[in-house]
């Protein structure tokens, strides 16, 4: 990847990378060559990526920033902070989700805007920032995370789903429309991945298994399909979807439904009970 795109500059930018994907992302970047700026919301989670980042040996440069509350002018701000460094790499990962699943009509209006805000606006906010300047250089990558929920219908995590697809179908449009300028734009729909988002509000980390992969190795595999159109990532993952793709919509759509009624009468059953 460096001798690809390392004509664009030697830094990477991760969004949402204090954790997750996104902290998993930036590991493996800096893995490969790459300095790594790290972009989320909690600067002593940031703090602790930089010194990972400094043990395999590559600078590491953080910026606090929230995606959920930011105005033109804080990404001026931002942006003028990235201009003090050259990228030859961004990955999209910055997200939010519900905090279960949940009819649309329950869910608050200002959730709905907070996803909507950072899931597809910083996105292309972050887009529109570095493809001018890759373009100049003829080189570069972005990653653009999406969600299998992107591919198939999600009841109960309806606006979320919406937000994915845009990502997916942003990307797509953009991977034909940049490869000209030597700009490599892949958009990644994964399936589980064991994570803080995937956790949610438990007290449990989850545990991984053959579809509910570790984060590392779906960081390492995605990067490596960097030049096709999209992946799902994880090679688990992409067996994943394809059997998923063997059963009709309704089905998966129904059975889907079901299981994310279970969710929320689970989580709503504890919230009921009385603190002890």
């Amino acid at each position: 990847m460096k001798k690809r795109y390392g004509k664009a500059g030697d830094w990477a930018v991760v969004t949402g990378a204090s954790e997750g994907i996104g902290h998993a992302m930036s590991l493996d970047l800096a893995r490969r060559g790459f300095n790594v700026c790290v972009i989320a919301r909690t600067q002593s989670k940031l703090d602790a990526v930089v010194e990972e980042l400094k043990a395999i040996g590559v600078e590491g440069k953080s910026i606090s920033f929230d995606f959920s509350t930011a105005t033109p002018g804080d990404y001026t701000k931002l942006f003028q902070q990235l201009d003090a460094i050259q990228i030859a790499v961004l990955v999209n990962n910055v997200g939010v989700n519900y905090d279960y699943t949940n009819y649309f009509d329950e869910v608050d209006l200002e959730t709905d805007l907070k996803i909507l805000k950072v899931n597809t606006e910083a996105t292309v906010r972050m887009t529109k920032y570095v493809v001018p300047k890759m373009k100049e250089k003829r080189a570069g990558a972005i990653l653009m995370l999406s969600s299998i929920s992107a591919i198939m219908s999600t009841p109960m995590l309806s606006t979320y789903a919406g937000t994915k697809a845009f990502n997916l179908s942003f990307g797509e449009g953009l991977h034909y429309e940049l490869k000209q300028f030597g700009i490599d734009v892949l958009s990644v729909t994964p399936s589980v991945v064991v994570s803080r988002m995937t956790q949610g509000k438990s007290t449990r980390k989850p545990r991984e298994t053959f579809f509910m992969v570790n984060a590392d190795r779906m960081a390492h595999q995605t990067l490596n399909k960097l030049g096709q159109v999209s992946t799902a990532g994880h090679r688990n993952h992409c067996l994943f979807v394809a059997l998923l793709s063997l059963v009709p919509d309704s089905i998966r759509a129904n059975n889907i439904l079901n299981f994310s009624k279970a969710i929320k009468a689970k989580v709503e059953r504890r919230s009921s009970k009385p603190n002890n």
